[in-house]
């Protein structure tokens, strides 16, 4: 547990500086991670490979930024200065993945990290909610962000649902195990979603709504299935609270806006041309692409419509992973989090992190540390989970050290 508080507070502290825009913020945040990272090493902390993760696929997180390097060191990066910025991010988050599976060694540590998560969320719910409409832009009513909302830290609303995507879950999945006193994480639930709502995200209205049916619905259905650690008290406290709560709150915050964004003539806006770009580009470079975080440098080469805005990003991340580092990049990022999908359905609280997976298509979670530092913790933390449940069923199917002399006696006879 050495890293856990730590790590906590570099996640914590990269969260409450988004809004920042010197590189100080950022800096300071890799900065840490790289500096727990080499002390978590040099102490000895991971004593071998059965400290960390099983599988192949876990080992593919630590090529994400040698992919950057090759780049620099091959010159196929259209900026030099871009791709070296991004290696240096994607290093850290491979930290955070690293640090974030000696934490969750044991399942109570496991718990006590994604408790400490949840906690953190629901505080800036509430935050986000108490300055929605009062802080006129100004992030804790002091910090100017040029822009006339800001949804706790963050002064874009897709970044900030994103976040609350990857908690609500948490917040359901303890709720339904808790019996009557599930009220609590009933009410964390509740400040969660509306706080989503109250931020005019069609993308996180709609994939919010989504965890809660799928989450309830599951807690409903195992209930009656009678499944091991389901209790009917628990999901009908849930059922009965959660939804409750949600509306209450969000008729608090308000609801027209995110439901006026729905009938927009163009939902996917300049998306689209974003997307097409992202495309050629891939298709030109599929092997090597054009540098990681270059897409906004070479954007107008492939652009298919003049557009009066800035493209910093291609608003898919994954398209984007193929046009900046072409198509081994994607699958080097794609493939571990794919390969953690069984493991958030066997485990729902997990269920967040494909959430954001699919708010990935229309949006850019993984440039941000303080969305993209916690996607990688928690998928350190699933990939403990499944880690466990394999060695949970190799010990179940392989016989005891009695029964193989006893099958030794029998065949002697």
């Amino acid at each position: 547990m050495f890293p856990g508080a730590p790590l906590l507070v570099l996640l914590i502290f990269t969260t409450a500086t988004v809004f920042v825009r010197a590189a100080w913020a950022l800096e300071s945040f890799q900065i840490g991670i790289y500096l727990l990272v080499a002390a978590c090493l040099i102490a000895g902390i991971r004593k071998g490979k059965e400290d960390l993760a099983e599988g192949w696929t876990a080992w593919l997180v630590y090529l994400i930024p040698l992919w950057g390097v090759l780049q620099l060191v091959a010159h196929t990066t259209a900026s030099s200065h871009e791709t070296r910025e991004a290696t240096l991010r994607w290093g850290s988050l491979a930290g955070v993945f690293f640090l974030s599976q000696i934490v969750g060694r044991s399942r109570a540590a496991r718990h006590v990290a994604l408790h400490a998560f949840l906690y953190f969320e629901v505080a800036m719910a509430v935050l986000c909610i108490a300055q929605l409409f009062t802080s006129r832009g100004r992030v804790l009513w002091v910090f100017s962000s040029g822009y006339p909302f800001v949804f706790a830290t963050f002064p874009y609303s897709n970044n900030y649902v994103q976040f609350v995507e990857l908690a609500l879950p948490i917040a359901l999945w303890w709720g339904l195990r808790r019996g009557w006193c599930s009220w609590g994480y009933a009410l964390a639930a509740g400040v969660l979603y509306a706080s989503v709502i109250g931020s005019a995200s069609r993308a996180g209205a709609a994939l919010c709504t989504a965890e809660l049916l799928v989450m309830l619905g599951a807690g409903l259905f195992w209930s009656w299935r009678q499944k091991p650690g389901w209790s009917l008290r628990s999901t009908v406290a849930m059922l009965a609270l959660a939804p409750i709560v949600a509306a209450v709150l969000t008729l608090a915050v308000g609801w027209q806006r995110v439901w006026q964004r729905f009938f927009q003539p163009d939902p996917y806006g300049a998306r689209k041309e974003f997307l097409l770009a992202a495309v050629d580009m891939m298709e030109h470079r599929p092997l090597t692409g054009y540098g990681l975080d270059t897409f906004p440098e070479v954007y107008q080469q492939h652009a298919i419509a003049a557009l009066d805005m800035y493209a910093n990003h291609a608003h898919n991340d994954w398209a984007e992973f193929a046009a900046d580092g072409g198509i081994p990049f994607l699958l080097l990022v794609m493939v571990p989090f794919a390969s953690a999908i069984p493991a958030a359905v066997r485990h729902p609280w997990g269920l967040g992190l494909i959430a954001v997976m699919l708010n990935a298509c229309v949006d850019y979670p993984f440039p941000r540390p303080a969305v993209s530092g916690w996607m990688f913790a928690m998928l350190g933390l699933l990939f403990m989970e499944k880690t466990a449940d394999r060695q949970r069923l190799r010990h179940t199917t392989t016989p005891s050290a009695a029964e193989n002399v006893a099958s030794v006696l029998e065949l002697k006879r």
